[in-house]
């Protein structure tokens, strides 16, 4: 099968169109897609172990959420990214592909928020809601049970809030999950009248104060959470495809909370 016609598939299924404007989705490497694939791997990121196991499995195609290439060309990106040109080198002496599905996967009715409440197997607890990007669950137990329920499902272990411990006890919460960085105004739109809890990742300083002057109950995740990403794209190629070669890629927390 040529490579032109899985990604062809993968963009019809995530269209560049719906990813927003600042998001450099799609192709960050790419050559020649009459060849033929040799092999698949998925992944959140770029990272030595996603090109490792490409060159080792002789792969000609990897697929990530994150873009590899985020800015204009490749110098800027050198100075914001050093390692980035060392594993552009590999790319381009082995022809591998780099294909990024990033908010253009976020911004589907069965994107990344949607993902996150399927692998903690919360589908049933949905609330209706209009907009794509965010779900909104309920949740009849405490804060701390649908942590435990992050650390066994996803992977997930570092966690930090702008509530109490008391109310980590407290049930019957309307939660709105914004995978990966949520932006703010959609945070602040939930937060006024829709759930009690919004849970997402990367909170600057400026967006911890204004959910605090604002009384906003706040629960902040590792951005690992859009790894549910690599589990949604290979059970689209399996699905669609037969015989192919894919390999993914999962990667732990990069970092941790000092006690």
């Amino acid at each position: 099968m040529q490579l032109r016609r899985l990604t062809k598939y993968l963009l019809e299924k995530y269209p560049l169109e719906d990813k927003e404007d600042w998001d450099p989705s799609g192709f960050s490497v790419k050559f020649n897609l009459s060849e033929k694939i040799t092999g698949i791997v998925v992944g959140i990121d770029l990272t030595k172990e996603v090109l490792d196991k490409a060159i080792e499995t002789n792969s000609n195609l990897i697929i990530t959420h994150h873009p590899f290439k985020w800015e204009d060309d490749w110098e800027t990106e050198k100075i914001n990214a050093p390692y980035k040109l060392d594993f552009l080198e590999i790319l381009k002496e082995k022809r591998i592909n780099v294909l990024c599905l990033h908010t253009n996967f976020d911004n589907q009715d069965d994107g990344t928020s949607y993902q996150i409440v399927k692998r903690l197997k919360l589908e049933s607890n949905l609330v209706p809601f209009d907009d794509k990007y965010a779900k909104i669950i309920k949740w009849n137990k405490d804060i701390k049970s649908l942590i435990k329920l992050f650390n066994t499902n996803l992977n997930l272990y570092q966690f930090r809030s702008n509530f109490n411990e008391e109310c980590f006890l407290q049930n019957n919460y309307n939660i709105g999950i914004l995978a990966g960085s949520g932006p703010i105004d959609l945070a602040n739109k939930l937060s006024s009248g829709y759930v009690d809890l919004v849970i997402t990742s990367d909170i600057k300083w400026s967006d911890w104060i204004n959910y605090r002057e604002s009384k906003f109950k706040i629960l902040e995740i590792s951005h690992l959470d859009e790894q549910v990403f690599v589990y949604k794209i290979y059970e689209d190629l399996v699905n669609k495809f037969n015989n192919l070669k894919i390999s993914t890629i999962f990667i732990d927390e990069p970092y941790h909370n000092v006690k």
